[in-house]
């Protein structure tokens, strides 16, 4: 993944895009409706509204929490933080569950009424059947990271009982994406790139269907047209493709360059290579190298990050878009 290899890009990056297909059931008499959501590996149906909630995603942590979930255990963040935008803090001891290889056994103790990993990088179907046999387990439609950030919001406030609370998140995101537009009125049309430098490969994100190029098209941007149609690959980070420092020059096809480092040697190794030291993206100051924690909100924005996330890209962004 480009983040936690740096970016649990989470951890994996994108795939291919759908939504969510949720349908309300009869439930028996004196309960609530039940809620069945379709994903990739199978149905969830949630007999009543959670109380007990596992967040196996940093998008699950935060949607969840801001809807006001009873968050009972939640996976570890890679940075060693609490997410800075997090609506509500948790206690330390929620963070309980490794997001590399959830323990199963630890998830069970936690005895949950529900399950959500729409943004676990960790989860395979095997898992996911393991899991099932736990609690109902809300994951992804389709692939890892490539559902709308809007999407993703409502299926889990479908799963914790709070629809009308999740349109108001989508609500607040979708102002603060419209005010950045109306700040910055020549974003439209210009050119981006993300990526990470990582050994002597420079992962980009561009797939189409990514969460992140969802995102950077709601704020008018797009990847250059040489990478547009560029194939991606999940083997580095689904939905990337992988650039050689000798192939450094094509970033200087993006108005704007965004880059997080795997780790400190890589990020000197970026700063010092001639042959990227002197692009005209990074000479004229379109560059940013990210912080960790905006490279994980960049590469699988959730609703609840997007003012946050905004505000850290918003410098350079200005310099393209005012």
């Amino acid at each position: 993944m480009l983040i936690r290899r740096v970016i649990t890009l989470a951890t994996a990056a994108a795939l291919l895009g759908g939504c969510a297909s949720t349908s309300k059931d009869t439930a028996p008499s004196g309960t609530t409706a039940a809620v069945t959501i379709k994903t990739a590996y199978g149905e969830a149906v949630i007999k009543q509204k959670p109380q007990r909630v596992v967040a196996l995603g940093l998008a699950d942590v935060a949607v969840a929490n801001a809807l006001g979930a009873n968050i009972v255990g939640a996976v570890k963040n890679y940075t060693g933080e609490q997410l800075p935008y997090l609506r509500k803090k948790l206690d330390e001891s929620v963070y309980s569950i490794d997001a590399d290889a959830p323990s199963m056994e630890k998830i069970a103790s936690l005895k949950p009424d529900l399950i959500l990993a729409t943004s676990s990088y960790a989860l395979d179907k095997g898992k996911y059947d393991t899991m099932s046999k736990i609690a109902p387990v809300v994951t992804y439609p389709q692939a890892l990271y490539s559902t709308p950030m809007e999407e993703d919001a409502l299926t889990i406030g479908r799963a914790v009982g709070e629809d009308e609370a999740a349109r108001r998140l989508i609500a607040e995101a979708t102002a603060s994406i419209t005010k950045l537009k109306t700040e910055l009125p020549n974003l439209s049309g210009k050119t981006y790139l993300y990526g990470q430098a990582r050994g002597d490969v420079l992962p980009m994100v561009v797939g189409k269907d990514n969460q992140s190029t969802k995102f950077m098209a709601q704020l008018g941007l797009k990847v250059p047209d040489t990478f547009a149609e560029a194939k991606t690959t999940a083997e580095l980070a689904p939905g990337t493709i992988g650039l050689s420092y000798e192939n450094a020059d094509k970033l200087d096809s993006a108005d704007v360059l965004f880059m997080t480092f795997a780790g400190p040697e890589d990020r000197q190794r970026f700063d010092s290579n001639p042959l990227t030291k002197d692009l005209r993206v990074i000479k004229e100051g379109r560059y940013q190298a990210t912080t960790i924690q905006t490279a994980q909100a960049l590469q699988a924005p959730d609703i609840v990050s997007v003012h946050w996330l905004i505000d850290q890209l918003k410098p350079t962004l200005a310099k393209i878009g005012s």
